[in-house]
């Protein structure tokens, strides 16, 4: 299969990004035993069952690294997380478990520690009857992700559609949260106000705040037309929220932008690179973001021009501007990225990119303030034809942890990487 036509797929992908659990390839497995030794990393335990997948990674304030997933259930699939401890992720507690919850490969559920006592998590709930949408459920958390609330819709527009891509983030002593919205596009269809000639309708950005009590005090747009199945980020830089998300104009143009929100609103988008990636439908790869004070860095999957890239971009100034952009990878790259900022202030980003001998491989890489390349440590590997997978990277307390699913053995799985 050639790149354009995986692109193509990939948009195909987009028409139903609500679709079911990721199908399995022919084989799968990791590098053989003597490049893990050499590419420095080890894996942790992580107690998820066969069948589990939708890994989501977040570091606490603490330095303390939470897993979650999700994994099938008596009745349905559970949503799981688990601790870094001692090397392992300890006994998992489970979160919600049920027959409604939404599997997907590219829209997962996640749980964020705000605090060290205050955690918010989210998970998918289709709308039953309905062909295709789905609702936003969030719970929180006091006691440290031990307990969680009762859940609650996150979305209030009441609209069958779609809605998730979900990022959190501390916002002050509150939370803050971006997901994707459908309701726009589902309210012109419902009144028959629907123009196919006009100027593009889709998925919509919004955002809440909300106190740790639950209460929302704030709900808002920040942008009325951005991809629709592209995952969104967000961070907590020292000057404020900052989000990141594939953009889309009136154009087709679907470059990454990022808003930061400055004397109460949003702020214009800054577009990386820029790309000028032109494409008629969702590519299904979005950023990652990661900021420690001032410093914030953005990693994306473009394929502008007919080149499929990785970059990285970097800011010193909380995400008010962004230096030149650095090419991670370029021509074997797939995407689905993470990205971590390390504690001298280099970053580290993961990637799924097209394995030598075929198949694809996942891999990280330092990336030095100045914009040095480290090697490539591959840390494993697929025979599928592209990824159908979004692994995680974070890194705290002077450690960096990576989780995917493997596809042979069916079950999240997680390593901390050494980078060279």
């Amino acid at each position: 299969m050639t790149r354009s036509a995986l692109l193509a797929a990939a948009a195909v992908l987009a028409a139903g990004c609500e679709s079911g659990e990721r199908p399995a390839p022919t084989t799968s497995g990791d590098l053989p035993a003597a490049s893990r030794r050499d590419t420095g990393w080890r894996e942790l335990d992580v107690p998820a069952v066969a069948g589990s997948g939708q890994a989501h990674l977040a570091a606490g304030p603490d330095g303390g690294i939470v897993l979650s997933w999700l994994e099938p259930a008596t009745e349905g699939t559970a949503l799981k997380l688990g601790a870094l401890e001692n090397g392992a992720f300890g006994a998992p507690r489970t979160v919600v478990s049920g027959d409604n919850l939404l599997v997907s490969w590219a829209d997962f559920p996640s749980i964020l520690p705000i605090t060290a006592d205050l955690w918010a998590a989210h998970w998918l709930r289709s709308v039953p009857g309905s062909v295709g949408a789905y609702d936003i459920v969030f719970a929180l958390s006091t006691d440290g992700g031990t307990t969680f609330g009762e859940g609650a819709l996150l979305n209030l527009d009441g609209t069958l559609s779609e809605h998730g891509f979900v990022s959190w983030f501390p916002w002050d002593e509150d939370i803050g949260v971006v997901w994707l919205d459908g309701s726009r596009m589902a309210a012109l269809f419902e009144s028959g106000d629907f123009d196919p000639e006009g100027p593009p309708v889709g998925t919509s950005l919004r955002f809440a705040r909300i106190r740790a009590d639950g209460t929302r005090i704030a709900d808002g747009e920040v942008d009325e037309l951005a991809c629709d199945c592209c995952r969104t980020a967000a961070a907590a830089a020292s000057g404020g929220p900052v989000v990141a998300y594939r953009d889309r104009t009136e154009e087709e143009i679907r470059d990454i932008v990022v808003r930061r929100f400055v004397g109460g609103e949003w702020s214009a988008p800054v577009v990386l690179g820029p790309d000028g990636w032109r494409i008629e439908g969702c590519p299904v790869n979005g950023p990652a973001m990661a900021a420690d004070g001032a410093e914030v860095v953005v990693a994306w999957f473009t394929a502008a021009h007919g080149v499929p890239r990785v970059r990285l971009a970097r800011s010193a100034d909380g995400g008010a501007s962004f230096g030149a952009p650095v090419d991670i990878d370029s021509g074997d790259a797939f995407g689905q990225v993470g990205v971590a900022l390390l504690d001298d202030g280099d970053a580290a980003v993961s990637w799924w990119r097209k394995g030598p001998a075929g198949g694809i491989e996942l891999a990280v890489r330092r990336v030095a303030r100045d914009g040095a390349l480290g090697e490539i440590v591959r840390v494993a590997r697929d025979d599928a034809a592209q990824p159908l997978d979004v692994p995680q990277l974070v890194a705290a307390d002077g450690r960096l942890v990576l989780a995917w699913t493997d596809a042979r053995e069916a079950r999240v799985r997680s390593a901390e990487v050494r980078l060279p």
